[in-house]
Parts: structure tokens; C-alpha cells; sequence
């Protein structure tokens, strides 16, 4: 349902709400309760022992913050397509190379359960497997037309989802700095700059460009004052492990709720408008990146520059908890837009290394990202927007905003021709970067015409 006809009226199940939540169950008296519990605690960040949520609540939470409940009805679409080997390989290569998925399935000859607890005791899905006529039939070769030379992404439905929001919002995402009397730098605004330079490019190329947000305006129509049961609500799961800021208890709740509006609230309404209203046939997710710089009031430049690019995979065990992770999971690999995810980035990755000679990111041993083994520019994680938008998508992550010769480039603005960057002639960042990306985009079309056969924008 649109997050529009939310009622922020507690003890009742709001209407458009993705799950019903403790706060549902158990209204304004839990609420009430909750506070009491929290006072009791001091809430003293990090200075002695805090209760577990079990103290609260024995059931275990199934669903991510503000996730929908999953319809795994959708994916019966996918039931007889794919073989038993190759559901293994790709949960082995891209979406469960540390085998957690494995303790919820039940894997036999004929099809593959999966389960909400690791005792297998609450089934949530059946798949069966394509019978051998099946794979045959999936492994066909298929004819592709050529690109037009001039117009090579003519037919193709390009989404840009420039990362954050900006704007007024910019404080609260906590993705804006400003060193003494300098211009800030607003990551949601330079993303927007960055992305209509790059649909220009594209539109040039014959893309039809479309946009999860064009300005610095939410896409949802929640707040962060609308989520103040759910920021209760998500203290309260796993608190003892949870790193959190020193707040007062206010202070944490509110800096929660507005946690959950611009990192789950706001993605999946763009993830909504991605799936159901613009069906692109990809999705370019763009940000520029950062290294810790310091505390607010005070932020430093480093001398650091590295680049990477997601595409989807890579899930945690802790992340496999919750019964919405299962099911994207399966969805994303059922789906199989991983292969049109690996072609774009290892273009894009091409153009970064070739063009602008920054070394890539190394993930190894974070425990949260797996290499893709096509670029090393190019990693799998399970990121929100990856997870929740349908077909390929690629997030990409571009030059450090705090690197001293990155935050130069960005103060100069858009300048016209060249100037002496870092000791280089640079045209402008924002143009360097949305040329970088379009031209790995355009070469991927140019060299490889065809498409997974596994996703349309018309899939269902």
C-alpha cells in the first residue's frame, strides 16, 4: 500500500504498515511501557549490562526494519526454471558464499525448501527444479540483433537513482561537511549534478533515461516523526550488540526514526516506484564515498582515494535471520540479473581504472562483501537498494568527497575546459564522473549485444 495513507495512530495496525509490529500488538500501553523500561535504563550507552529484546519480546523478529512481508507467491513464476547445479553454484559463487543460507534449506532430487528457523520445523517455500527437457530448453542458443553503431542503447530503459536526498535532508542523512569558510559538500546534491550529466550522455547514445528522484524533495511520504514507534520497536532487537551514538533516550529514539526514513523508508519507496511504475531494464545507483572523517563539527581531509561497484550477493548470516532476506535472496537469484550486473560493472570498472588509475576497494575478510572475480573494482553485497530493486542494478561508488585532491576537484564546481587538478588538467569531477560511468555503459552495448535471456523489464 502507499506510505501516504499511513495513520500515525498508536495501538492500532497502521494501514500501509509492512508488518504488524509489537506496537500493534500491544498499543499505547507498550509504547508507555517501553519508555519506562528505557528510563530505568538510564540509557547510558555503553556503561554496563542492557537487556537482550528477549526481555520484552520471545519471539524472534522476522523482518528487517520497516520490511513488507514477503509474498512468496511470486516467486511460483520461477517454479520448473532452474536446475538443481546451478541454484547451488549461484548461491555458492554470488548471494551465499559464506554457506549461511544453508541451515534453512532442505535440498533433495526433485526441489529445495526453504525454512524460517535453522530446526526446519516452519516451512516458507517449495521450489522444484526444471526437469532435464527444461534445461535443454533454457540453454538454446539465441539470436541477438547487432547495436545501431551511432545509437548503441537505443531500447534501453535506463534508471538513475542518485544516492541520498539532500537538501534540507542532508544534515539528518549525515552525508554533508564543510572545512572552515568552504563551500559545503552536500553528497545528495553532487549525486543529482553528477546524474544529469549522465543522462544527457546516455539520451546521446539513444537510452530512454528514466529517475527514482530528480531534486532534493523524499520520494516517501513518511517522516521521521512517523516512525517513532518503529525506532521503539527497533531498539529493542538485539540492543545489548547494537553499536549506538551517546544520546540521550530522546536523543536515540529520534535519531532512529530518522535512521529509518532515510535508509529503509526512502529506499524502499523508490524501490516501489523502480518496480512498479518505471520497469527499467537496469538501475545505475550513484554515490560518491568517503573515509571516516572525523566528528562533525570538526571534519578532516585525508589523503585516500579508492572506487568500487556492488552488484547484488554476498548475504550474512545475520542478515538471513529475518524471512525477508530469505526471500529476496531467492527472488535476486531466481531473477538472475547477475550476469548483466558483472558485464556493466566490469566496463565501468574498465573506465575507472583506465581513465582515472584509482585503486579499487579491497573487501577481503570484511565478512560483508565477496569479490566478483571479473574486475576488482567489482564486489557483491547486500545493499538495500540492490536487494529491494527488480532486475540488474549496479551501485556504484565513486571518488572519496575528504580525499584533499577529490574535495579540490569538488570545490572548483562545474568549470568549463580544463584545470590543474592534483597536478593534472581535469575537466570538472562532476563531468569526469558521469563520463567514466557512460562510457563503460555504452561499451558494455557496443561489445556485448546480448542479453541475459533470465530478465526483462517485463518480468514478473
Amino acid at each position: 500500500m502507499g506510505e501516504g495513507s499511513i495513520k500515525k495512530e498508536y495501538g492500532k495496525e497502521r494501514v500501509g504498515s509492512s508488518h504488524p509490529s509489537l506496537l500493534a500488538r500491544g498499543g499505547f500501553e507498550f509504547i508507555v511501557g517501553v519508555m519506562g523500561w528505557l528510563r530505568s535504563m538510564s540509557f547510558a550507552i555503553g556503561v554496563g549490562v542492557i537487556p537482550t529484546a528477549s526481555a520484552v519480546e520471545d519471539k524472534p523478529f522476522l523482518f528487517s526494519p520497516l520490511a513488507e512481508v514477503p509474498e512468496w507467491r511470486l516467486l511460483d513464476v520461477y517454479q520448473g526454471t532452474i536446475a538443481r547445479k546451478d541454484f547451488l553454484q549461484r548461491c555458492q559463487r554470488v548471494f551465499d558464499p559464506s554457506g549461511a543460507l544453508a541451515k534453512y534449506l532442505e535440498v533433495d532430487e526433485e526441489s529445495v525448501r526453504v525454512y524460517r528457523d535453522v530446526a526446519k520445523t516452519e516451512p516458507l517455500y517449495t521450489l522444484r527444479w526444471a526437469t532435464k527437457a527444461k534445461e535443454v530448453e533454457s540453454q538454446r542458443a539465441v539470436s541477438f540483433c547487432l547495436p545501431d553503431p551511432e545509437k548503441p542503447l537505443r531500447g534501453q530503459v535506463i534508471c538513475l537513482d542518485p544516492g541520498h536526498i539532500g537538501g534540507d535532508w542532508a544534515d539528518i542523512e549525515e552525508r554533508t561537511f564543510r572545512i572552515g569558510r568552504d563551500r559545503p559538500v552536500v553528497e545528495g546534491e553532487i549525486n543529482l549534478k553528477t546524474c544529469r550529466l549522465l543522462e544527457s550522455r546516455l539520451r546521446q547514445a539513444g537510452a530512454k533515461v528514466v529517475w527514482t528522484h530528480d531534486g532534493f524533495t523524499p520520494t516517501t511520504a513518511l517522516r521521521p516523526n512517523d516512525l517513532y514507534p518503529e525506532a521503539i520497536e527497533y531498539l529493542l532487537q538485539d540492543f545489548q550488540r547494537r553499536r549506538t551514538p551517546r544520546y540521550s533516550m530522546n536523543g536515540l529514539i529520534r535519531w532512529n526514526a530518522e535512521l529509518l526514513f532515510y535508509r529503509s523508508a526512502e529506499i524502499q519507496a523508490r524501490a516501489r516506484r523502480v518496480n512498479e511504475e518505471l520497469r527499467p531494464d537496469f538501475t545505475l545507483c550513484l554515490h560518491y564515498n568517503a573515509a571516516p572523517w572525523g566528528s562533525r563539527g570538526r571534519p578532516s581531509l585525508r589523503s585516500v582515494n579508492r572506487l568500487v561497484l556492488f552488484s547484488h550477493g554476498a548475504y550474512t548470516a545475520s542478515e538471513l535471520v529475518y524471512d525477508d532476506h530469505k526471500f529476496h535472496l531467492m527472488r535476486k537469484l531466481l531473477e538472475n540479473s547477475t550476469p548483466e550486473e558483472l558485464d556493466l560493472g566490469a566496463e565501468i570498472g574498465r573506465q575507472f581504472q583506465s581513465r582515472w588509475g584509482f585503486p579499487p576497494e579491497n573487501y577481503g575478510g570484511s565478512g560483508y562483501a565477496s569479490p566478483s572475480g571479473v574486475s576488482p573494482y567489482v564486489w557483491h553485497r547486500n545493499l538495500i537498494a540492490n536487494r529491494l530493486f527488480r532486475g540488474p542494478v549496479i551501485f556504484i561508488e565513486g571518488p572519496y568527497m575528504n580525499d584533499r585532491t577529490t574535495y579540490a576537484w569538488i570545490q572548483a564546481g562545474e568549470y568549463e575546459g580544463t584545470r590543474m587538478i592534483g597536478g593534472r588538467n581535469r575537466e570538472n569531477i562532476f563531468k569526469e564522473f558521469s563520463d567514466r560511468v557512460a562510457d563503460g555503459v555504452i561499451e558494455r552495448f557496443r561489445t556485448l549485444p546480448s542479453r541475459s535471456t533470465a530478465f526483462t523489464n517485463y518480468s514478473p
